[in-house]
């Protein structure tokens, strides 16, 4: 499961708090972290990665990962401790934002639910989930700027979809892992590469189903389907009707 797809089982805490120690480990951790820099500053070495967090850094810390923490400036911080019931492949991440309001204010509004006896899990879990989806937008703009390696993907799928490895050839293509060209692919156009494909192949369907007077076995091979029972599940998932309904 990535960040964006966070299923929350438990929130533990909501902590607004300044470090009193300079330096310490954290490992073992049963929790996620997320949260933001008040003030003050600190460095977060991980196993491959370092971040200084200072004012107006909102950060993700995976529970898989541990750290070291040097403080240089003692400082305030606001986060949110909680467990999911997948575990988060998405590595921790820290991000400066120029307007930190909106998730202050998410920050504050869940500490409030969570402190008044009887206000309701699920209007806390809802302002926990809102607060998630800021900081996955943020970490979209920041991590997922337009790349055009990932948009000529799109044009290949797009002329290539009736083939079978077009999606391994346009990941060839750009000299990319498949990992990291499904990351780059979902964050430029909000869907995985074989969703994207799948949904092409659908549309062309119906475009055919419309136009030619083919079965609907020709129909899902002309559109890249080699299983014409694959196909009409999946047509009558996406359109709500069977491939022979529509037509």
């Amino acid at each position: 499961m990535v960040f964006e797809n966070i299923r929350i089982k438990d929130i533990h805490s909501i902590l607004h708090y300044t470090p009193n120690i300079k330096r310490w480990r954290a490992e073992k951790r049963k929790n996620h972290f997320l949260g933001i820099t008040l003030s003050g500053s600190a460095l977060h070495s991980f196993k491959n990665q370092s971040f200084v967090l200072s004012r107006n850094c909102i950060y993700f810390f995976n529970q898989k990962d541990d750290y070291d923490v040097e403080v240089f400036e003692a400082g305030d911080a606001f986060s949110v401790h909680f467990t999911t019931y997948e575990d988060i492949e998405t590595d921790s991440f820290c991000l400066p934002i120029d307007n930190p309001d909106e998730i202050i204010a998410l920050l504050q509004k869940a500490e409030q639910l969570n402190l008044v006896s009887g206000s309701g899990e699920l209007s806390l879990l809802s302002t926990i989930y809102k607060l998630c989806d800021t900081f996955a937008e943020a970490r979209q703009r920041a991590y997922f700027p337009k790349d055009m390696r990932i948009h000529s993907a799109k044009d290949y799928i797009d002329a290539n979809f009736k083939d079978a490895d077009c999606i391994d050839s346009a990941v060839r293509q750009c000299g990319l892992s498949s990992r990291r060209f499904g990351e780059l692919f979902k964050g430029n156009f909000g869907t995985t590469p074989n969703k994207y494909l799948i949904q092409r192949r659908i549309e062309n369907a119906k475009s055919m189903l419309d136009t030619q007077s083919l079965t609907v076995s020709e129909i899902a091979e002309l559109c890249g389907f080699s299983d014409v029972y694959y196909f009409s599940k999946v047509f009558k998932q996406i359109c709500g009707v069977s491939p022979s309904r529509w037509k």
